[in-house]
Formats: C-alpha cells, sequence, structure tokens
C-alpha cells in the first residue's frame, strides 16, 4: 500500500494552509513525533510521521511528497489507544500506544486499502533544505535550487516588470535530453482555478447561474443519489462547501488515455461521487475536494452539451491565447519529447513514469479537478490575466467573485487567498509539482517540477523569494 501517492494526492499540497478541530485531551506519553515506513510490491519506501501536540492536535506528514504536513480533523486519545482521521484525504490511523511504539493500522479511502503499520518514537526523517544567500532569480540561481530540490527538471515563470521564463534540466532523468523553454509541465491541481474561471465565463455568457444546484442542473441525468447533495450549488463547489470527500473511493477503476468525449463516464464519477457520504455538514463548513470540481465539471457540460475539455479550449486557452495547453501527461512520455513526471523507484531513486495507466494519473474523468498541462509562457499569461483581471476577458464582478472567498476561510474559487489578498495554489499527481502565486503587489509567479521531492516546498518558497526580488 502506498497511502499517499497518485491520484489521492491530488491537490493535497493545497491543505497545509487549513486549520483542524480535535479533539480529546492530551495523553503525556503519546505526544511528540512519530516516524514510520511503508513498502509497496515494488520495493518502494515512503516515510511517515504523525506528530501530536500536547494540545490534542495532530498532523500528518508525508516526506516524499514534498513533506506536506496536514492537520487532522479528530484526534482521540483515550490511554494507550490512538485515533485519529483526516477526513478531508480519507486518510485514518488507528493505534495502540506500547512502550515506545504505537502499533496499528493505516488506511486510504480513496485507494480503498489499509496496512499494519508501526510508528516508532522520535523524528526519524527529518530534512534539512539547504537556504541559497538572498538574491535575484537567475539561470544559476535555478540550477543551484534544482540540485537541491533532487528533481530531474524544475521550471519558473514571473512577471512583475516583464516576462521571465526560465527551465533547467533534463526532462528525464535516464536520458540527456535538456528540458527546453516552451516544454509543457503537468500542472495537477492549478487547474481548478481554471475551471473556475471557465464557469465565471459561462455565468457572464447566461448559460448558468452561480447558485444553480446538483439537483436543478444533473438530476435528470443521474440515477437517484444522495440527498444532501440536491441543493449544493456551482458556487459552493468550487469553494469546496459541498461535503464531498476529497477523492472518489476506487477512482483506479475508470480509463486512462484521451478519448474523444468522455461526458458519459464522467457522469458515472459523478453518480458515484454523489452517492458518498459527506466529510462535513454540506453548506456549512469547507474540506477540499477534487470531487467537487468533477461535478462541477459535468454540470457546466449539461449546460452546453459539450465535454469540459472542449469547453476549456473555447473559452479559456483560446481567449487567452494558451496554445500549448492539453490535458494529461504532456507529449509521449515512453519518447520523451516532453517532460516526463516521476517517482520514487526502490532505494529512493526517482525513475520515470512512461506506462500510460501510470502517466495518466488520475484518470482522464477526473479533468476538471486537475489534468491540465502547458508551458510556463501560456501559464504565466493565465496568471497574468488573473492578476491585471482585463474587462475584454471577465467584468470586474466575476474577477472579485473569482479571488473571494464566498463563505471566509481559506478558499476563493480554484484559489487559496491569504488575508492580504494574496492568491495561490499547488498542484501534484504524486509524478509532477506545480505552484502558482499572484501577490497584491503585482508578481505573477509559478515553478514546476516533473518529480515530487522531500525539498519541493522548500525550494519553490526560495524561487518565489528570488523572484520579488526583480
Amino acid at each position: 500500500m502506498q497511502p499517499s501517492r497518485r491520484d489521492y494526492l491530488f491537490g493535497l499540497a493545497s491543505l497545509v494552509a487549513m486549520g483542524a478541530s480535535a479533539r480529546g485531551g492530551p495523553v503525556d506519553p503519546i505526544v511528540g513525533t512519530w516516524s514510520a515506513t511503508t513498502t509497496d510490491d515494488q520495493g518502494v519506501t515512503q516515510r511517515l510521521k504523525i506528530v501530536i501536540t500536547a494540545e490534542g492536535k495532530g498532523s500528518l506528514i508525508l516526506v516524499e511528497e514534498a513533506n506536506i504536513s496536514i492537520p487532522a480533523s479528530l484526534v482521540e486519545l483515550s490511554g494507550p489507544n490512538v485515533n485519529i482521521e483526516w477526513k478531508s484525504t480519507g486518510f485514518a490511523f488507528k493505534g495502540v500506544l506500547k512502550n515506545d511504539a504505537i502499533e496499528g493500522t493505516i488506511s486510504a479511502a480513496a485507494a480503498g486499502e489499509s496496512q499494519a503499520i508501526t510508528f516508532v518514537r522520535g523524528d526519524l526523517f527529518a530534512v534539512t533544505i539547504p537556504t541559497l544567500p538572498p538574491g535575484v532569480m537567475d539561470q544559476k540561481r535555478l540550477h543551484q535550487l534544482r540540485l537541491i530540490a533532487g528533481a530531474p527538471a524544475m521550471g519558473v515563470a514571473w512577471a512583475s516588470g516583464k516576462d521571465h521564463v526560465l527551465v533547467d534540466g533534463l526532462r528525464a532523468a535516464d536520458a540527456k535530453t535538456q528540458v527546453a523553454l516552451a516544454d509543457q509541465w503537468h500542472i495537477g491541481s492549478c487547474t481548478k482555478s481554471m475551471t473556475a474561471t471557465l464557469a465565471a465565463r459561462l455565468v457572464e455568457a447566461g448559460h448558468i447561474k452561480w447558485e444553480a444546484t446538483v439537483g436543478q442542473i444533473l438530476g435528470p441525468h443521474l440515477p437517484p443519489f444522495n440527498a444532501v447533495y440536491k441543493d449544493a450549488t456551482l458556487v459552493q463547489l468550487l469553494a469546496h462547501y459541498s461535503g464531498l470527500p476529497h477523492d472518489l473511493t476506487g477512482i483506479d477503476k475508470y480509463g486512462r488515455g484521451p478519448r474523444p468525449d468522455i461526458r458519459a463516464e464522467r457522469l458515472q464519477y459523478v453518480a458515484a461521487a454523489l452517492n458518498e457520504a459527506p466529510v462535513v455538514p454540506p453548506g456549512k463548513q469547507d474540506s477540499y475536494s477534487n470531487g467537487g470540481y468533477v461535478v462541477a465539471g459535468a454540470m457546466l457540460e449539461s449546460v452546453m452539451d459539450k465535454p469540459w475539455e472542449e469547453l476549456m479550449r473555447a473559452h479559456v486557452f483560446a481567449p487567452l491565447g494558451m496554445t500549448s495547453a492539453g490535458f494529461g501527461p504532456p507529449g509521449h512520455p515512453g519518447k520523451h519529447d516532453q517532460p516526463v513526471g516521476h517517482a520514487p523507484g526502490p532505494g529512493g531513486k526517482l525513475r520515470p513514469v512512461t506506462k500510460p495507466e501510470e502517466a495518466d494519473s488520475p484518470p482522464p474523468v477526473t479533468g476538471p479537478c486537475g489534468t491540465v498541462h502547458l508551458n510556463l509562457r501560456d501559464l504565466l499569461a493565465y496568471l497574468k490575466a488573473h492578476r491585471d483581471r482585463p474587462a475584454s476577458f471577465l467584468s470586474e464582478a466575476s474577477w472579485k467573485t473569482l479571488h473571494t472567498s464566498p463563505f471566509g476561510g481559506a478558499f476563493a474559487l480554484g484559489w487559496m487567498v491569504k488575508p492580504d489578498g494574496t492568491l495561490s495554489h499547488s498542484g501534484s499527481n504524486g509524478l509532477w509539482w506545480a505552484n502558482v502565486v499572484i501577490t497584491p503587489a503585482g508578481l505573477a509567479f509559478a515553478a514546476t517540477m516533473n518529480a515530487v521531492t522531500p525539498g519541493s516546498i522548500a525550494v519553490i518558497t526560495q524561487a518565489l523569494d528570488a523572484a520579488g526580488r526583480e
């Protein structure tokens, strides 16, 4: 079992800033950091840490997945018994303290799997990322940051005064082909703001309303589903306020590879998602959901009678000149004609993922939540549109709707939004890493890697700082 990889990693980076509630009082012997490893049937090891605080809160740290820390939604400590849940991701751990170890079971709902695991006391996997001296972003600094990250290739693009695009490294770890400026990158959940932008365009054109509900739009096309989602609105879905789980259980059953029209299969996904139990009360609390975006995409398909992919090309990519944008892994991974996503292999060495059933992850049916690829120039053009908010593309009211949390908290429509107005999002399918940021000071920034490493977040943070020094 690999409870942190692939499809249910999708969008996980966005959870870093989320709050969490904790229940149950702290039990002193259990407070602290606990470390464990899991190994799959291919010999790939994943390193995990659980941190339990004296206040009775907890977090799960996925070392290989950029050292992401996911706050727990539930922490119950009763004597030697430990029960921790991460509802937004579907992770759960139950164990019993025995001396300096917690023996138990960790599960990942989206994968439909569980595994016995033992966490031992202490931080056995501390990650130290070197910090370069402050300075502006240039080719030399990018090269140094890529080496620190340990990714085969890395790219950055930013604009405050003028546009800059830099890339460094190899398309694949086992090839000698250098990555090029025009090469394409998989951006994972950074797709979400694009789906929300499409929705805004269709709302302005009068095809759908923000207040349109799942029941109104999709009800006639679906078998009976969980009634708690009937009144979920388009804006709730796009603001992670629908209560839908992070991912659909059994997502791996859906097909891989491109096809001319995926709407029927996407409706099958939506029907299954809408029969899942909510992880939080719908319309009452936010909880990050990839499935919510697939449901929203299906609503847009229904009112337009066209696939989401075709709508994206016509209403977002073409008007903004994003000619490189497409869906799924870029190019033909086995030919190395574009950068290739990488996964950890035995011994921790990165391996290029070229098999279609692995490279096209998550499956195309999930497109609206995160399958776009494009080059950095086009990604920067997209970010500049959100920074500059041109009236020729969307009205000021629509831009404000996209960039403002409609229910309070951290989520706007397709964006994380900070109190100062900074917009950001990260994306990964376990093979790629992407991060986009727009600051109130006018900096539009993007960074990409064709791998996820323990240093991904820390290195991109340094790149953002350097880009802001222009």
